[in-house]
């Protein structure tokens, strides 16, 4: 990323001494203000193919409100835990896939995207006053938001139709349908496809990936499509599971979130499965910035909370304790356990890394900025220094919902809570 360029100074004329002096002493003054990192962009589910949650951007606190958005309140594909499972015939589980409790949001230039349960839509809204840009209706829910790449929005409904839109006007460039049949059933006030798309779209090596899944008894599909055309590189059928939530990448390996079960591994080349993860369920997951994998919780059982580091290999590195959200940025984890928020260096022989611990809430959302880890929960976000854990800001959002999303891009923290709302702060 390239910082923007300081402002021309203009011509300097020498027979002026003072003018010459003043001028000097501004430029000067210039130099040597705080550095601050370029903004970037937040252009799908937790940041990026990785979902790591982590950006390079620098917040500067404290944030005031800037406005809020009000989509109404969120449909669920899965509402609460499941007493019980008829096709595993066990029982005492998590949740069955709570990967859309708000509207999570992606953020690219000047507008700010969320796609709807709600309403069947995909929105667009001004990132500086929260008005709405443009809407395209779809014909089920939208359940995770668009990915922006290359001045495309790419999102998936539970119409079954993976839909590619133009990014700045919300026109229709093409749609693919996930599986060959469009047979559908009602489901949340709605009439579904048996194969919807609910998986967050990932763009990856100029690749487009998605599926379509509904149930472990009918097949699912991955799929991989030209982004700029839509023409399909691979559609792979894949027999007895379920993909739900945020597909992720590492540079060779497609990793599939099942849920309740171990998330599945495939070629991103071909779609070819490769194994799975040996131990956990994929509520939670991330690829780290050395291609290591964060997922759990480690059972299906619903009182397990707990969440592992494994290498490419499945090997474990570390375990997480207690704990349902982390976030890793150079060489610390950040995750909270039992009433703390610690950083935790996972390179033992670099003195220089950050470790504390401090007394916090327990997080719904846990992402991490250039210089703060920010944690979402009921009703409020607050942001702790990386460097020493103090804390450098908090707030209380309106009506108090549980919040679930946090994004960061040019300078605003965006808060996505669970009654519908769209929060914007700023300096």
């Amino acid at each position: 990323m390239t910082p923007r360029p300081l402002t021309s100074p203009g011509r300097i004329s020498l027979r002026n001494n003072r003018r010459l002096h003043s001028l000097w002493s501004l430029w000067l003054g210039i130099l040597l203000l705080p550095t601050t990192l370029p903004a970037e962009d937040w252009p799908t589910y937790r940041h990026d193919s990785r979902r790591s949650g982590v950006t390079e951007e620098a917040l500067t606190f404290p944030l005031k409100p800037a406005w809020q958005h009000r989509g109404g309140t969120p449909r669920q594909a899965w509402s609460g835990p499941a007493k019980w499972d008829a096709f595993s015939a066990n029982n005492g589980l998590q949740s069955m896939r709570n990967f859309d409790p708000c509207y999570f949001v992606t953020v690219a230039g000047e507008l700010v995207y969320y796609g709807s349960s709600h309403d069947n839509a995909i929105h667009a809204l001004d990132t500086a006053t929260g008005r709405e840009s443009w809407v395209y209706f779809a014909e089920a829910p939208v359940r995770l938001p668009p990915t922006i790449h290359d001045g495309r929005a790419f999102a998936g409904s539970d119409d079954g139709f993976l839909y590619a839109l133009d990014a700045r006007e919300g026109k229709l460039l093409w749609k693919d349908q996930g599986a060959p049949d469009d047979r559908r059933i009602p489901s949340n006030a709605s009439m579904i496809s048996l194969w919807p798309v609910r998986t967050a779209p990932l763009v990856s090596d100029s690749n487009l990936f998605y599926t379509a899944s509904l149930t472990p008894w009918e097949s699912s599909w991955l799929i991989s499509l030209d982004p700029a055309t839509g023409k399909r590189r691979f559609a792979q059928e894949v027999a007895d599971v379920t993909f739900q939530g945020a597909l992720l990448a590492t540079v060779s390996t497609l990793i599939a979130p099942q849920g309740r079960s171990a998330p599945l591994l495939y070629d991103i080349a071909t779609g070819r499965p490769t194994g799975a993860i040996g131990h956990g369920g994929g509520v939670f997951c991330l690829v780290t910035e050395n291609n290591e994998l964060i997922t759990g919780p480690k059972s299906q059982k619903a009182k397990d909370n707990q969440l592992f580091l494994t290498n490419a290999k499945g090997a474990r590195i570390a375990t997480f304790n207690d704990t349902t959200r982390a976030v890793i940025a150079e060489g610390v984890a950040y995750h909270h356990t039992r009433g703390e928020l610690k950083a935790l260096a996972l390179d033992t022989e670099n003195k220089d890394l950050s470790q504390w611990n401090v007394a916090a809430p327990a997080p719904n959302e846990l992402i991490a900025c250039a210089n703060a880890v920010l944690l979402g929960h009921l009703g409020e976000v607050h942001a702790y220094s990386r460097k020493d854990g103090s804390l450098l800001w908090k707030t209380t959002i309106p009506g108090r919902g549980l919040v679930h999303g946090l994004a960061i891009s040019n300078q605003t923290l965006f808060i996505s809570d669970s009654l519908g709302g769209i929060h914007a702060y700023r300096p």
